[in-house]
């Protein structure tokens, strides 16, 4: 395992042969490659939960906070993990939608773990991010939306490989198919409690917490009409001056 700070640290990861397969969240993904990086998708992991699975994502206020609708959150401050990231592209085509113009907001970089207690400090107005990344503040905090269940499937994380290593023969096609069977393992009802053993290693939270939480769905297989549509979001948000031909960019293998 090779630590990256973000989606564009995994991508400068396996462009230098540090690692061989990057985690990057779709939007980070499609920059890269329109940038002109010789990177191809190999797998999806995580899309986003739509209706009617319960909202996985939210923007969350205090729960005594005057802000009641997007409305609300023109001139304000949303916390986000990382500038121009998924989370902020999301909030910011979901603000959009609403009539509220993202340049009125002010969005503020800050770590998934400090973003709650920002909120409850008053340092800033609003967070995005999970449910599953609430702790134990479920009861400090209520959400205005899931900006995510606003759009169509989001790839919230992907995996992606430099194009020389996915040319070299067929680890990276034997990768995609570990992922596959992993999500398929996850998702299975009977492994519930093992699923949730595991995350809560990773995460530090009671399983019994995060299994109380709204999730995120599953999903190998990569859907390029889905990658096409955050393409447009992003030439809409002005992020990309047009949208690139993305058919490339996703591995025959990984393809649903």
């Amino acid at each position: 395992m090779v630590r990256s700070g973000g989606g564009s640290a995994a991508v400068a990861a396996v462009l230098s042969g540090a690692a061989d397969f990057g985690y990057v969240n779709g939007y980070t993904a499609i920059n890269a490659y329109n940038t002109g990086f010789p990177i191809q998708m190999v797998s999806g992991v995580n899309v986003n939960a739509l209706p009617p699975a319960k909202p996985a994502q939210g923007v969350f206020v205090g729960k005594d906070s005057p802000i009641k609708a997007a409305a609300d959150l023109a001139g304000k401050k949303i916390a986000v993990n990382e500038i121009n990231g998924i989370n902020q592209i999301v909030t910011a085509s979901w603000l959009k939608a609403n009539g509220v113009e993202p340049d009125s907001v002010s969005f503020v970089a800050l770590p998934f773990t400090e973003q709650i207690p920002a909120v409850l400090s008053g340092r800033v107005d609003a967070a995005q991010l999970g449910y599953s990344l609430l702790g134990n503040n479920n009861d400090n905090v209520r959400s205005l939306a899931d900006p995510f269940a606003s759009s169509d499937k989001i790839y919230i994380a992907t995996y992606v490989a430099a194009k020389s290593f996915v040319g070299k023969g067929d680890a990276a096609k034997r990768f995609h198919e570990a992922i596959a069977e992993t999500a398929q393992q996850l998702s299975d009802p009977a492994n519930k409690d093992e699923a949730f053993r595991l995350l809560s290693e990773c995460q530090k939270v009671p399983a019994e917490t995060l299994a109380a939480q709204p999730q995120n769905a599953l999903e190998a297989a990569v859907d390029v009409a889905a990658l096409d549509r955050m393409a447009q979001q992003m030439v809409d948000l002005k992020m990309l001056q047009k949208k690139p031909d993305l058919g490339p960019f996703v591995t025959d293998f990984a393809r649903s």
